[in-house]
């Protein structure tokens, strides 16, 4: 007798593009394929995107993981969406967008976070919000749009980010899952709900957000044009989903107490398991529900880490290095010119800090730079700088996270960047931990995503017995005699930024 296959299409879908990775029960990845879309720019301090795109993306790779596998959407037990957070998208009655969706890049509502500021005292903050709000935060982007689109905000319906659009798209079905909408900051974490006091102090109306439920709970089923369009049966199960840093924390491993994870991709964070929520809203570190409804994730994040390595490759490489020959790929290049420097990247200092920042500095109007560079430094030496910083951020993120509690002497490593030996290796060497990484760490959000819907399907009791399924395939130690080094470089680090501070302001305002 053949025993029957029985798979998840899940989703993950970032910043440049949406992945589709066809997964079994076991997390085991049989077919994966990617679509990038595009970020629009349109005013200083806007991100933008087009919603259209993320349907587009997922669709056409929903199809392409079936075909590539061979695989009978009859096989197909359930769908679910990982998705960047901290989105805001409003729609009418019908559904219908009524904006470019504003992603989580986006700092336009700076304003709006100074006045909540200078209306409630920073305790009351803490006390209410666990911490001080920015531009970014989606609370003060929904006052932007009350202030200065108030025809649009007074016809929304529902205000959704980018995975409650996913799943309503899917099922016609509005719902927000847990873990996003707790790092919006308006979520009543005791009662799993809306504040509806904080959104009555913020002016919002709180009826306009939708109901929440717990990222493995069923959302709703595929209806008929959605299914025609995925290449998948209606009726097919659609899980409610997560974030993409819970997704990734599953997909990490890292899922007990006191256990976790490293990820860099575009953007980079570092993510601790716990039972119980710890906040320091003054680094901009804080706790937010994880796709365990038992467990709450601490979490430190930086907002551009692949994402300076990409824009170096994109604005700093030779024409012949990113031709799309397929001759030498550029970023494996670029990781051979660093490798050929001695660690310190002979003192030139990259600051990673390309469009704002939220941990440990909450500055929307911090920018990056290279520090220290002389005639005498190379391609070579700024290549390793960009990695450098990178990881000397994340030290500096580290030392927060270990404020709060953590205590553990590794993490786990996923995302593309945890592909680059020297990049983990540089990261144990600057975080003086070590650094696991985990078998395909760049399917992780995807892989992640499936194991949730599993627990919904009932084939696992719960999100913490998901561990045992991740391999670690590398683990980096940190070298005792590059210590005093990188201790020094990220004192002249942080004072590059306590020294700066002032000029960006003044240049970005």
């Amino acid at each position: 007798m053949v025993a029957e296959k029985k798979y998840v299409v899940a989703h993950d879908v970032g910043t440049g593009g949406s992945k589709a990775a066809l997964v079994d029960l076991q997390g085991n990845i049989i077919a994966s394929h990617f679509a990038s879309y595009k970020t629009s720019y349109p005013k200083e301090h806007w991100a933008e995107q087009d919603p259209e795109d993320w349907w587009s993306a997922v669709c056409s790779t929903t199809k392409k993981v079936l075909d590539t596998s061979g695989t009978d959407p009859d096989e197909v037990r359930g769908v679910i969406f990982g998705t960047q957070m901290l989105g805001v998208l409003p729609v009418d009655r019908t559904g219908t967008i009524l904006r470019p969706a504003i992603i989580w890049l986006d700092g336009r509502a700076q304003e709006q976070a100074d006045r909540i500021i200078r209306r409630m005292s920073k305790t009351l903050l803490f006390a209410l919000a666990g911490g001080i709000p920015t531009g970014k935060d989606v609370v003060c982007k929904i006052m932007w749009l009350r202030d200065n689109e108030p025809k649009l905000y007074e016809n929304v319906y529902k205000i959704m980010d980018v995975d409650s659009y996913l799943v309503y798209r899917s099922t016609g079905e509005y719902v927000y899952d847990y873990s996003t909408a707790s790092v919006t900051g308006g979520l009543n974490f005791k009662h799993k709900d809306w504040d509806r006091l904080l959104f009555r102090l913020f002016g919002l109306d709180v009826n306009k957000m939708p109901p929440m439920k717990a990222s493995s709970d069923r959302a709703g089923v595929l209806t008929q044009r959605a299914a025609d369009e995925l290449g998948l049966h209606p009726g097919t199960t659609v899980f409610c989903g997560a974030g993409d840093v819970p997704c990734a924390a599953v997909g990490s491993g890292a899922v007990g107490d006191g256990e976790g994870h490293v990820y860099i991709g575009s953007s980079s964070w570092i993510t601790v398991t716990m039972s119980k929520s710890v906040n320091d809203g003054r680094k901009g570190i804080f706790s937010m529900a994880s796709a365990d409804p038992d467990k709450h994730l601490l979490i430190a994040e930086m907002e551009s880490a692949g994402a300076c390595f990409k824009w170096f490759a994109d604005t700093l490489s030779y024409p012949d290095e990113r031709d799309g020959s397929g001759e030498r790929d550029v970023y494996q290049h670029l990781n051979q010119l660093a490798s050929g420097v001695a660690p310190g990247a002979n003192k030139l200092i990259f600051c990673p800090w390309m469009y704002g920042e939220r941990a440990p500095i909450r500055d929307t109007r911090v920018r990056g730079s290279f520090i220290n560079l002389s005639l005498d430094h190379t391609r070579a030496d700024m290549v390793r700088a960009v990695m450098e910083g990178v990881a000397l951020h994340n030290r500096w993120m580290l030392a927060g996270v270990q404020g709060c509690g953590f205590k553990g002497e590794k993490l786990r490593a996923i995302g593309g960047g945890a592909i680059s030996d020297l990049w983990m290796q540089i990261f144990a060497d600057v975080l003086g931990l070590t650094i696991e990484r985990v078998k395909e760490p760049q399917e992780s959000g995807a892989r992640g995503a499936a194991l949730i819907a599993s627990v919904g399907l009932g084939v696992y009791p719960g999100v913490s017995d998901l561990g045992k399924f991740i391999e670690v395939t590398g683990s980096f130690e940190p070298r005792g005699e590059y210590r005093k080094l990188y201790e020094d470089k990220l004192k002249s680090f942080q004072e590059v930024y306590h020294g700066l501070k002032k000029l960006y302001w003044g240049m970005n305002e």
